[in-house]
């Protein structure tokens, strides 16, 4: 790759190990992936779920680190400040409500010391899987390193900046870097449409949309669809349509025709290219991807889960709608997430009291998959789970072993209330 005299700077160490061992990993990524030079990124979103984590991302990796290296690895890093806009995905505990999560106080320290050593290096520890709505909003045309899957498909398609499927070490590599290697999405001729879908059928609720990406990333794989005949989602849509699509599939971005800022003509999604196919999402297809999902639809529910991705503050505040006045079934547990500024407009706006005065809880920071698979405390039966996120249902499933049952928000609070299917 062609480096800029800083940058070779930086690579022959003269920045300090740290630097020099990002650029060394993102030299050797930018030359697997035939990248010719660096290009700025002004956005990234990264992991960071605790300082151990993030020293392992350097040499020497994937070994037992002691307490002192660690410690040794966090004082240098927080004398280092990012070079581009930088937010975090979701941990594995809630800052203000971990006891009540069943977080472990030991998760809950590491938590609050990974939120230390960010705020240090420049990093805003918003833990969330979506910072395109309020921490981290790249414009149109912008480079970013982001590596949140559902994520980085909303920046691509509905705000038209520009991002690969990172790793997590590369997006952190990049963050402090400020550069990624030029490939992928950067580029204009990779941002084509491939497949094109037709959409004949009504999109109800943000569920449906959900079940139309699964189908999407069914069919086109990790190539990019495109969608005519498509209403203009809302925000909430978006974000369910981009958190479905790459489950079955690798897409980084899709195209919706009069919505993408790429797309203003089906012409214009394709860049002159045919279609390798084409397909026809209906009501029989829609229907076909729901029964998919569930399984075992009936019986009773352990776990009524929302907030894959984080909720919305509209989102939470159709949930109060829908539950108050009304109580949770006994041994089920309804799980509302979302990120802790959104919560706290909520509690503001009286939203979490009537969610919490029905049995349910309004948690931050946290995902459900994150926080089963990196906590250490008991947690709650996951048996059979009820949500109406195609993403949550399929993730519970194949790391827990879960039977799901997946409906729209409506459907889902008469479940936790009923307490079963």
């Amino acid at each position: 790759m062609r480096l800029t005299k800083e940058q070779k700077r930086i690579l022959d160490g003269q920045e300090g190990e740290i630097l020099q061992q990002a650029m060394i990993a993102l030299v050797k990524y930018g030359t697997a992936m035939g990248a010719e030079e660096f290009i700025p990124v002004s956005s990234a979103h990264t992991f960071f779920f605790s300082p151990r984590a993030v020293a392992q991302y350097f040499p020497p990796r994937h070994v037992q680190l002691t307490e002192g290296h660690v410690t040794e690895f966090c004082e240098k890093l927080a004398c280092i400040q990012v070079r581009a806009k930088t937010t975090i995905d979701p941990g594995a505990a809630d800052l203000n409500k971990w006891r009540q999560m069943g977080a472990s106080e030991d998760t809950y320290k590491l938590a609050k010391q990974a939120t230390e050593i960010c705020r240090r290096n420049g990093i805003l520890a918003n833990w969330t899987c979506i910072p395109y709505l309020e921490d981290n909003i790249p414009m149109i045309g912008e480079h970013c390193s982001w590596s949140e899957s559902s994520a980085l498909i909303y920046c691509n398609s509905i705000l038209g900046a520009r991002t690969n499927r990172d790793a997590g070490e590369a997006s952190f590599f990049s963050a402090l870097l400020g550069i990624t290697p030029n490939w992928g999405m950067h580029l204009d001729e990779n941002r084509k449409g491939t497949h094109l879908i037709d959409v004949r059928c009504e999109m109800n609720t943000t569920s449906d949309w959900g079940a139309l990406g699964y189908f999407a990333g069914e069919v086109a794989g990790a190539d990019i669809p495109v969608f005519i005949n498509l209403m203009r989602p809302t925000v909430e849509e978006a974000k369910q349509l981009g958190a479905s699509l790459n489950v079955p599939g690798g897409a980084a971005m899709f195209h919706i025709v009069g919505v993408t800022p790429e797309a203003p003509t089906a012409e214009a999604a394709f860049g002159g290219n045919v279609p390798m196919a084409t397909y026809i999402f209906d009501e029989s297809v829609k229907r076909r991807v729901y029964e998919s999902i569930n399984h075992q639809p009936k019986g009773r529910v352990n776990m009524v889960f929302f907030g894959c991705p984080h909720l919305t503050l509209y989102e939470i505040k159709e949930i109060s709608r829908l539950i108050e006045g009304k109580h949770v079934a006994k041994d089920t547990r309804l799980w509302v997430m979302t990120t802790h500024s959104i919560r706290a407009s909520a509690e503001r706006l009286g939203y979490a009291q009537i969610i919490e005065d029905s049995g349910g809880d309004l948690f931050a920071d946290g995902c459900l998959l994150s926080y089963y698979e990196y906590s250490d405390s008991d947690k709650p039966d996951l048996e059979r789970v009820a949500t109406d996120s195609i993403r949550q249902g399929l993730g519970a499933r194949k790391s827990f072993g879960s039977n799901v049952f997946l409906g729209d928000t409506k459907r889902c609070i008469q479940v936790a209330i009923e307490g079963g299917v």
